[in-house]
């Protein structure tokens, strides 16, 4: 079920004027209908959970100059790499796997500490997204610090439970890994409105290869963003 701007404000107590200075700050995963701007249920009761582990500055004000970073969904894609086939018959071994291939490109990745912490969030509500996609994140990053910031997209060998809302399996995860707590909310939203484009969505769930899906993501998020912000 989709939300309206009116119904996301009345869920979080906020002024409809809130709501809109957070899609332009891309801070709230959103999407358009038609010119007007639409929340997906699912999608929001995940980013509230998160919200709660950050200030109400974080999820409504602008990031301070040095912590100021571009956010470009395809370069921390090509920066955190694309992995294919990733064994697992539970949440709990698929993640544990996809976290020793991404340890290859993202040094600081302590699979121990982060598989804890990811298993942590996924307690408080599962980061499934529909489409068989899910977002697993640590539920805090105050302790991980890495120069830039990257996203590790793994397809797992098959679909796993994943505790989803829609009751759906998952085989896909986007492992986001922010530069700073701050930079998460924007990253996770622009990664799930690229997500709504029919495009960038069937060559994910095509398992295409890996130059298919960073020229994808490249174009679609030049196209959409410049887009909507005229």
């Amino acid at each position: 079920m989709n939300l309206s701007v009116k119904d996301v404000a009345k869920l979080l107590n906020v002024s409809d004027k809130t709501i809109y200075r957070m899609i332009k700050d891309e801070t709230i995963p959103c999407f358009r209908v038609g010119g007007q701007w639409r929340f997906d249920r699912r999608e929001i009761a995940s980013w509230i959970e998160d919200t709660r582990q950050f200030s109400y500055d974080t999820a409504t004000g602008k990031p301070s100059v040095a912590d100021e970073e571009s956010i470009s969904v395809t370069e921390f894609l090509i920066r955190g790499g694309i992995y294919y086939a990733v064994p697992g018959d539970t949440k709990e071994a698929a993640i544990l796997n996809c976290l020793d291939l991404i340890k290859t490109a993202i040094p600081q990745v302590d699979r121990e500490r982060f598989f804890e912490s990811i298993m942590e969030r996924e307690k408080l509500c599962s980061t499934s997204v529909g489409n068989g996609i899910a977002f697993p994140h640590l539920r805090l990053f105050r302790e991980f610090t890495a120069p830039l910031s990257s996203i590790s997209l793994c397809f797992l060998e098959k679909s796993i439970p994943f505790a989803a809302l829609d009751n759906e399996d998952v085989d896909t995860l986007f492992f986001i890994f922010p530069k700073s707590e701050r930079r998460f909310l924007r990253i996770q939203a622009k990664l799930m409105r690229l997500l709504k484009d029919e495009e960038v969505l069937s060559a994910v769930r095509n398992v295409s290869p890996a130059e298919v899906i960073i020229e994808v993501f490249s174009r679609k998020e030049a196209e959409i963003f410049v887009e909507e912000e005229r």
